[in-house]
């Protein structure tokens, strides 16, 4: 198998380049890299009407700094290095990769959102550089106490192996992700309800089913009312909380491999979805979920929790933190709490649902970088956006100018529009592989401990066997596919369907072209040289042997 770690690194700097150019203009085309006098152009995506350009402060930095990193790196004078930044609003995005792949004209980097079927076959085809081997490359000129391995790009090798895996297509990686949280799932709570009722968080399914009971059945809110409240706020968004539930209860994350057929299969078949799928079934019978499951939007999922009617959310752990804020203008006694899982049973291991771990990912076109050596100039580049200063500058800007550091070691931002302006979107391409130790001031304790369930929830991360293929057949079908399935979960939990139903509805998606579905993954998981043994036999890891019921 091969070794994912040592290939992420890219990821920050992506980033960091992020500064170069306000306006969403007219993408320009380069034709190589000078690396003499070198300006290296970037399309990304902007969420601000006006992002940080060529007049930034903050971007003239960056740009001096990374001058000087290179002079000593490459022995010769380099005033700066030029961050042609083409900012493109992120809602029309996704267009703007689509008409550079079709005219085949691109930037240096090029960010892509979204891993379509385009962006796989000019991945395939060679339209972008095969960065798989890039960042195991070392050298003893570059041995040194901070980089003991003499890696060429030494930044660029602390990626995490399972984001890099997560981007990879057939097992190549082509890209630098944007790295976001991979451990960001989390179950907010009452922490006052539980205190009220003399019990403790939750550590296994069936403690999680006592507090939902509690919280439905008692008088969790001591009004003196029982039965007012209920325990888990579920909306119309069913994956949030469905999905961690059948992580917890032994699901496979998406796909898993069936030893019986010799396939892979997709976790709906799995025992472990449907064991969480019938709990989730039985706690919405017993009034532990609200009635209005099925159609309650989204957007109005903190409802009853702000308004203590709801004690219960399962999704990201920072809605934790927004609430436990929220929550002190209608009852500033509310306490709220937030944990990462609860286990199967007791004698069960920590198993949680990750996040991809990224959001986008760039590319170096092969038609502007046409050689290694340019491209190893724009990797070298990227290393050191990498680092920790280029990082603090996109996320904080200049200290002493943009922010002051307090008593606690924490960054103080000045919050004048004009001094935030000089690195407005700059946040949005500090990719985070390295860490940095500049951080704000916590808003409140739960704050800090969403920062603690981050860490522990890395370490039980399921991973997603088949993240680095893809299926034409999907491609095709995927959106009647996910239709069968998401309105058959919900009937099922509200009980308009029985076991039998939800036994159709796989028919039915089998028969839609599922079984192609499978078959196309399987064969991918086959065809990648990655998962053969030195005997050439494909190796199934046993973590990812699950079993099936359907």
């Amino acid at each position: 198998m091969k070794d994912w770690k040592k290939i992420s690194a890219l990821v920050i700097v992506m980033g960091s380049l992020a500064g170069a150019l306000a306006g969403c203009g007219e993408t320009s085309v380069p034709v190589g890299v000078d690396t003499a006098n070198p300006t290296i152009s970037v399309m990304t995506s902007a969420t601000k009407t006006a992002s940080a350009g060529q007049e930034s402060p903050v971007v003239q930095e960056m740009q001096r700094y990374l001058g000087e990193a290179m002079s000593k790196k490459y022995g010769k004078q380099y005033d700066q290095v030029t961050l042609d930044l083409q900012w493109t609003a992120s809602t029309a995005y996704d267009e703007k990769v689509t008409a550079a792949m079709g005219a085949n004209e691109y930037p240096h980097v090029m960010l892509v959102t979204t891993r379509n079927s385009s962006v796989i076959q000019n991945s395939k085809a060679g339209t972008f550089w095969d960065l798989t081997d890039k960042f195991t490359l070392t050298d003893e000129k570059f041995v040194s106490e901070e980089n003991p391995e003499g890696y060429v790009y030494p930044k660029l090798a602390q990626a995490d192996p399972t984001i890099n895996r997560n981007i990879s297509v057939d097992g190549k990686i082509y890209g630098v992700y944007r790295a976001r949280e991979l451990g960001r799932q989390g179950v907010t709570i009452r922490k006052d309800w539980l205190d009220n009722l003399g019990l403790e968080q939750p550590e296994t399914i069936d403690d999680f089913e006592n507090v939902l009971k509690e919280f439905t059945t008692g008088d969790p809110d001591n009004n003196g009312v029982d039965g007012d409240t209920y325990g888990m706020i579920v909306t119309n968004y069913l994956d949030g909380p469905l999905n961690n539930l059948a992580l917890w209860m032994g699901s496979p994350n998406e796909w898993g491999y069936d030893e019986e057929e010799g396939v892979w299969k997709p976790w709906f078949m799995s025992e472990g979805f449907f064991n969480a799928m019938t709990k989730m079934r039985e706690w919405y019978a017993a009034g532990y979920i609200n009635k209005n499951m099925a159609t309650l939007d989204a957007n109005s999922w903190d409802n009853d929790f702000l308004n203590g009617i709801g004690g219960v959310q399962i999704d990201v752990a920072d809605r934790a933190r927004r609430n436990a804020t929220n929550i002190k203008e209608k009852n500033p006694d509310a306490v709220v709490d937030v944990f990462g899982y609860v286990k199967k049973d007791e004698n069960s291991e920590p198993t949680v649902w990750p996040t991809t771990g990224y959001s986008g990912y760039y590319v170096i076109p092969t038609p502007s970088v046409a050689t290694e050596e340019e491209l190893d100039f724009i990797l070298s580049v990227l290393d050191e956006c990498n680092g920790e200063y280029i990082v603090d500058l996109c996320n904080y800007g200049i200290e002493g100018r943009n922010y002051t550091i307090d008593e606690e070691g924490n960054a103080v931002k000045n919050t004048d529009p004009q001094l935030t302006a000089e690195y407005d979107d700059l946040n949005q391409f500090s990719m985070g592989i390295a860490p940095t130790t500049l951080k704000t001031a916590y808003v409140n304790e739960v704050a800090e401990k969403v920062e603690e369930v981050y860490d522990e929830n890395r370490e039980y991360a399921v991973t997603n066997p088949m993240a680095p293929y893809t299926s034409d057949t999907y491609a095709i079908t995927g959106t009647q596919l996910d239709a069968i399935i998401a309105e058959a979960k919900t009937n099922y939990i509200v009980g308009k369907i029985d076991e039998n139903g939800w036994a159709e509805a796989i028919e039915q998606w089998m028969k839609m072209d599922g079984d192609l579905v499978i078959e196309d993954y399987t064969n991918a998981y086959n065809e990648d040289e990655s998962n053969h043994d030195d005997s050439g036999n494909v190796v199934i890891p046993d973590e990812f042997k699950y079993s099936f019921k359907f």
